[in-house]
């Protein structure tokens, strides 16, 4: 648009509303186009024109709609969607009289209801708005809609638009109205009708809605007309779509009326019945599991269903087991007679519609596969898979995609239910992407179920050789690109299950050799391949071991594709075949010869400079899995060279990254040794590694730091020492920069490079190691840097580092302590330093800080020795002395340091701390004794993995010596008196030592759970207050142990804690409130954890958190804080929890029941009421108010249904919180929670209008309309997220 219209446009519209009567039509045109980029244009502004400047501008394009031209009308109702936005609602109201009046019977009739939908759908939606277009068009649709397809169109515009504006009694109307409709309409009005009524159903109200319902069964009863049958029956697949939560109920009564319709001679309703069933099943699964059997027999019905086709009735096989035992002559003369009909002299018939029929039963087969449980889908599998197999000759091409997709479907069910999974795949196969996916589907060809006859494993294995017969003959013959395309999927798909091959095998590679001269089928082809090599060697398929060469020279001749994208994908296959090669190469010469092709080639690409980048990565794996899978195929000479070759690939900018991930890869290799090497090649290869830690690319010097160290940690001894020097001082500049992501590596690598180095750069190291132990450090970091102050101590620098480390603070923070000890011990100084550090303790005049910092590195000191002649290092009598310190900061770290000595002597020091616990249970010393005992079982009883997956001997053998001792500790640790003043002296330090018990008794079950689980439970159920508090501790702790630690190593953990958790989930209503917050924030632990053991008191628990978010009254009271009053709330702290645990059962809901195979249904979950809590959350506490936000957020994601009825509340509610304005003297604390209350606002509002526009997947929510949440999200929403909030919470990390 010309920037002129801008500056004046009053001026600029003048000449063209005068255009629009000129009698040229291009004129008329020209002037449409340039007013219509006035109006659409945002920058130009009418607001000061004049309104009768507006009121020509609506004449002016109203007339034009009657124009004798074409294209002038056709802009013209272009020009309505911006001009509705510009006027005021007389205006409108003026365009909507003039634009409604036509008569039905008007010419132009079908050009005024296009006009009225544009303006619908662009018109700004508020409330006034929404009731004037219902007030002003509803009563002139209604009457015309039996005979205007165009009243209904524009009907269904306006309920999608403004559904949310009708009363009850015009809902009614116009129900009523369409009914109507269905019952005297005419054909093309009675289907647009159907539309009508499903968009209304979103507004029903409940009785409205069984009023429909209850049409819909009576009609069905009494309707002879197949032509009304079928309306009806799109009239329920269209409620399904547009509510399936509120159909699913009633389709026990709907459902066999539809069943019935397919009875009726008539294709165009079986069509329609057939289409309804597939929404139904799709849609509704739960409900339509009671006619699985009425649907296979519908499916198998009509996926026959050929009236005008007489085909061989052999060719059908309806027995299962007896049509797999055909011979194979029989099968080949009926194949090649099928498939000469099919491709040969084909059937025509332009009028025959019966193939819709048949692709309907096959997506109706195919949508009900997935939903069957295991039970029900061995039962239907024989005839199902037969029946699909059979119409594979189908002689219509979409029929028989159709057919053969669905039987993709059942290969793939075949796998998810009959085949134990495996989780773990081969670290070996250098793969671009991650193979679980198939491996996840590989079964053990043994598996004991197989023998069974009813095993769908074993009927697919007697099938597979027809099913591959038939496949590759679609793939030689037909000419059609889809079919060949779904046969190979088949092919794939069943190479995931399949424990042995057929010999019908033999005559499917040819086709695939076939295949490959298409394009299109290139990339299907290999793929198919890579399945099969990747199960084959993972658990081999009997009989592929003959086709591997042949296969081997399929990928090998995608490799030289010209496309870059096959070539890839052939040299990244190429890896799964190196492993399956390479693990029979020896004994086979043809395997052999394969694998020197592929490193023929691999090399070939990896080294060309015109080759695609892509290309020449994946032929460097290639490379790679040759030198490492298949070491003896490959002679020293091609070592050489392709070693020669990565480095040269290294130093390549293009090829860098890719290079050192393979050299990685090369060096972790178990095969590979330091002979492989030459010194000069690792020594540049180390050299190049360390100079790219110099480039800015964080990503590269990763990468290349992670690799330097495991060559670093293997060939250390085969590195230069220039090139020694050089690493050690680069990585010193890399400490420098107080990476956390690269300090550990740096460290691992200088402690192995540091003894080779001077005096001078070792003192280097020492002052960087020094500087580190004064910071903080990452966990991962922890063990190299102490690995590095062990070899500096043993390189002659352990006064050095001793004088330096020994200082107060240094010693008081635990990687001070540990740094001191490993100081100590290496450079043994134990004999001089120790006696020292013992006298600090003893002296009157040592501050708590230096008691403390001494009984940490003694401490450490005894860590660090193990069971070397530790025992003696610290005598009990020195740390018992420690207890009757006036100074609790003292008391505690000896408590620390007695438990860190007795978990490393148990024999020694555990039945001393026994015996003073039994005669001390309310003393002082009893507590400390207990966070001793903590420590103890912190280290004895954590079963960790070591690095090879094994359980950590030493931590097994001190477990074993623990056992021992544990029936005493639990009957002491329950006879403590908690309730001592002497032992509790405050109320919060007896909340701790309550804890700190927990946390023991809670270890000692999961070492042995058998023994205490069940006592656990009867203390709970029997137990004192006190005594439900430790239990309670105790659970909660086990609960709260991730499944990735060490309460998975106990086997059948979850069946000693099952029937614990009724009794548990019961203390929801404790009356002791701090008892009832910790089962409270227990839950949200069992929610991630065991979601399992909610299965079966889902609803009842979540009633119970409900209760608990609740305010009480009686927990709330006033404090007074100087001329100040302040009210405190003690249940806070449990709302806060239980929130918290609504929104982890939230998170969990897709996992809960896996355990125990349960369903849980989602009313289960309590949506509503959920939604209610959040809204009251709103207006809560902070915490409290962002977690009511992700909660209802979730729910969104769970169910938009549940939103939609709370989005007028939710607008009001989200509006006050996203237009607080704060006052210039807030605080900053004040400013950062606002800040991220409306952070949390803006992305739940986000959340709630995806879920409102995807609409669960049922593409009906998009048009759901609230005046109050759209007014919402343009005047409100959108500010915010163009102003600073939006900005500042882009960075704001996750909750």
């Amino acid at each position: 648009m010309p920037s002129s219209y801008a500056v004046g446009s009053t001026v600029a519209i003048q000449p063209l509303l005068e255009k629009l009567s000129s009698e040229d039509s291009d004129y008329r045109f020209m002037s449409l186009s340039d007013l219509h980029g006035i109006l659409a244009n945002k920058t130009v502004s009418l607001a000061n024109d004049s309104v009768s400047t507006i009121n020509r501008i609506i004449d002016g394009v109203l007339k034009s709609l009657s124009d004798n031209n074409a294209e002038v009308q056709n802009l013209a109702v272009k020009c309505l969607a911006p001009l509705v936005s510009r006027v005021n609602e007389t205006q409108l109201a003026n365009i909507l009289n003039r634009l409604s009046a036509v008569a039905p019977s008007d010419s132009d009739r079908s050009l005024n209801s296009t006009a009225l939908r544009t303006i619908i759908s662009n018109v700004p939606a508020t409330a006034s708005t929404g009731k004037m277009f219902v007030a002003r068009l509803l009563h002139t649709l209604l009457p015309n809609l039996r005979n205007s397809t165009e009243s209904v169109e524009v009907l269904v515009e306006l309920v999608n638009r403004f559904g949310s504006s009708l009363t009850e009694a015009q809902i009614e109307e116009t129900q009523n109205a369409l009914i109507g409709v269905f019952e005297t309409g005419k054909g093309l009005v009675r289907k647009r009708a159907v539309s009508a009524l499903g968009a209304l159903s979103r507004h029903l109200p409940t009785p409205l809605w069984e009023n429909m319902v209850l049409y819909l069964t009576s009609s069905f009863a009494s309707s002879a007309s197949p032509d009304r049958l079928r309306i009806l029956v799109l009239v329920c697949g269209t409620l399904c779509r547009a509510d399936r939560a509120r159909l699913g109920p009633y389709l026990p009564k709907l459902a066999p009326s539809v069943f019935k319709a397919l009875e009726v001679d008539d294709d165009d309703l079986r069509e329609a019945a057939l289409s309804a069933l597939d929404t139904f099943v799709v849609l509704c699964p739960l409900q339509m599991a009671q006619f699985n059997e009425e649907v296979v027999a519908a499916g198998s019905k009509f996926i026959k269903y050929d009236p005008n086709y007489a085909a061989d009735e052999d060719e059908e096989m309806v027995d299962g087991d007896d049509a797999s035992d055909l011979s194979d002559e029989d099968n080949e003369d009926d194949d090649a007679g099928s498939f000469d009909d099919d491709y040969g002299d084909e059937f025509s018939d332009d009028d025959d519609v019966s193939w819709k029929l048949r692709r309907g039963a096959a997506k109706l087969l195919a949508s009900l596969i997935p939903t069957l449980d295991p039970e029900a889908f061995a039962k239907f599998y024989g005839s199902v898979a037969q029946l699909l197999v059979s119409r594979f000759s189908e002689r219509e091409d979409t029929v028989r995609i159709e057919v053969i997709s669905a039987f993709a479907v059942l290969v793939s069910q075949t796998a998810r239910y009959t085949l134990p999974r495996t989780s773990s795949p081969n670290p070996s196969l250098p793969l671009k992407r991650s193979i679980d996916d198939v491996e996840d589907m590989i079964v053990d060809g043994n598996d004991s179920s197989a023998e069974s006859g009813g095993d769908p494993r074993v009927r697919l294995t007697k099938l597979s050789g027809r099913v591959f017969k038939l496949l590759a003959r679609h793939l030689q013959k037909t000419p059609n690109l889809s079919t060949k395309q779904a046969c190979l999927t088949v092919a794939t798909e069943l190479m995931t299950v399949l424990a042995s091959l057929p010999t019908e095998f033999g005559a499917f590679v040819p086709a695939l050799e076939q295949s490959m001269a298409q394009t299109a089928l290139r990339m299907d082809v290999i793929k198919f391949i890579e399945t099969a090599a990747v199960a084959h060697g993972a658990r081999g398929i009997d009989g592929l071991e003959e086709y591997l060469p042949k296969l081997v020279s399929i990928v090998l001749t995608a490799a030289d594709d010209k496309f870059y994208k096959i070539a890839s994908e052939a040299l990244f296959v190429a890896n799964a075949l190196v492993k399956t090669l390479a693990l029979e190469s020896s004994s086979s010469p043809a395997f052999a010869q394969c694998l020197d092709q592929i490193h023929e080639v691999a090399v070939q690409k990896a080294t060309g400079s015109e080759i695609d980048l892509v290309v020449r990565e994946n032929a460097i794996l290639s490379v790679v899995s040759m030198m490492t899978l298949a070491r003896g195929s490959l002679s020293a000479s091609e070592f050489a060279t392709d070693s020669a070759m990565l480095f040269d690939r290294l130093k390549n900018e293009t090829t860098r990254q890719v290079a050192i991930g393979a050299i990685e890869k090369v060096f972790e290799a178990p095969s590979i040794t330091v002979a492989d090497f030459s010194e000069e090649w690792v020594t540049n290869v180390a050299g190049e590694l360390a100079s790219l830690l110099r480039k800015a690319d964080r990503e590269l010097r990763m990468s290349a730091l992670t690799t330097l160290k495991v060559v670093i940690e293997k060939f250390a001894a085969s590195v230069s020492t220039e090139t020694v020097v050089l690493t050690v001082n680069i990585l010193l500049g890399v400490l420098m920069e107080e990476n956390l992501q690269f300090l550990a590596p740096s460290l691992a690598i200088l402690a192995t490079l540091v003894p080779r180095v001077d005096v001078g750069l070792q003192t280097e190291n020492c002052n960087s190691a020094i500087e580190l132990v004064s910071k903080q450090i990452s966990a991962s970091a922890v063990k190299p840097l102490l690995s590095l102050l062990d070899v500096l101590s043993k390189c002659g620098h352990a006064k050095t580092l001793f004088s330096r480390l020994n200082q107060g603070e240094l010693m008081l923070t635990v990687m001070g302590a540990k740094a001191l000890a490993v100081v100590i011990v290496s450079g043994g100084l134990e004999a001089e330093q120790v006696p020292r550090l013992k006298s600090v303790i003893g002296s009157p005049d040592a501050s708590a800080d230096s008691v403390r910092g001494v009984l940490m590195v003694l401490g450490e000191i005894v860590a660090v020795k193990g069971d070397s002649g530790s025992a003696d290092l610290v005598p009990i009598d020195l740390l018992f002395g420690c207890f009757s310190d006036q100074r609790d900061e003292v008391r505690v770290t000896a408590a620390q340091t007695l438990g860190v000595v007795a978990a490393r002597h148990v024999s020694e020091f555990l039945p001393v701390i026994l015996e003073r616990l039994v005669l001390e249970p309310g003393s002082v010393t009893a507590r400390l004794l207990v966070i001793a005992l903590n420590e103890v079982t912190v280290f004895c009883g954590a079963m960790n993995e070591d690095e090879s997956g094994a359980l950590s001997s030493r931590n097994a053998e001190k477990a074993s010596a623990l056992a021992a001792y544990a029936p005493k500790i639990w009957t002491s640790l329950f006879s403590l008196d908690l309730g001592s003043s002497e032992t509790a002296s405050a109320a919060n330090e007896k909340d701790s030592v309550k804890t700190v018990i927990g946390e023991c008794v809670g270890r000692l079950a999961l070492m042995s759970p058998k023994k205490f689980i069940p006592d656990l439970q009867s203390r709970l159920v029997n137990g004192d207050a006190q005594t439900r508090s430790i239990v309670i501790s105790a659970v909660r702790f086990i609960f709260s142990q991730p499944k990735s630690s060490s309460v998975e190593l106990v086997p059948k953990m979850s069946e000693y804690l099952r029937p614990l958790v009724g009794d548990f989930f019961a203390l929801l209503e404790d009356p002791d409130l701090d008892n009832r917050r910790l089962v409270v924030t227990a839950v949200a632990a069992v929610a991630r954890n065991y979601p399992s053991f909610l299965a079966t008191t889902l609803a009842h628990v979540l009633e119970l958190l409900f209760a608990n978010t609740v305010p009480q009254e009686g927990l709330i009271r006033e404090v007074q804080m100087g001329p100040f009053k302040h009210k405190v709330d003690d249940g806070l702290d449990v709302r806060k929890a239980a929130y918290d645990s609504i929104y982890a059962i939230l998170l969990a809901y897709t996992e809960i029941g896996d355990d125990l195979g349960t369903k849980v249904a989602k009313d289960d979950l309590k949506l509503d009421k959920t939604v209610e809590r959040a809204m009251d959350g709103l207006k809560d506490d902070h915490d409290i108010k962002v977690v009511s936000c992700l909660m209802l957020g979730r729910v969104a994601h769970l169910d938009y249904r549940v939103i939609i009825s709370h989005l007028d509340d939710l607008a009001k509610a989200f509006t006050a919180t996203l237009t607080i304005k704060l006052k210039d003297n807030t605080i900053k604390q004040e400013i950062e929670k606002t800040g991220e209350l409306q952070r949390r606002v803006a992305a739940t509002t986000r959340a709630i209008q995806t879920a409102l526009d995807a609409g669960d997947g049922d593409g009906g929510s998009g048009s759901v309309l609230n005046v109050a949440w759209e007014k919402y999200l343009k005047e409100v929403f959108a500010g915010f997220s163009a102003g600073a909030g939006e900005q500042a919470g882009a960075s704001a990390g996750r909750r």
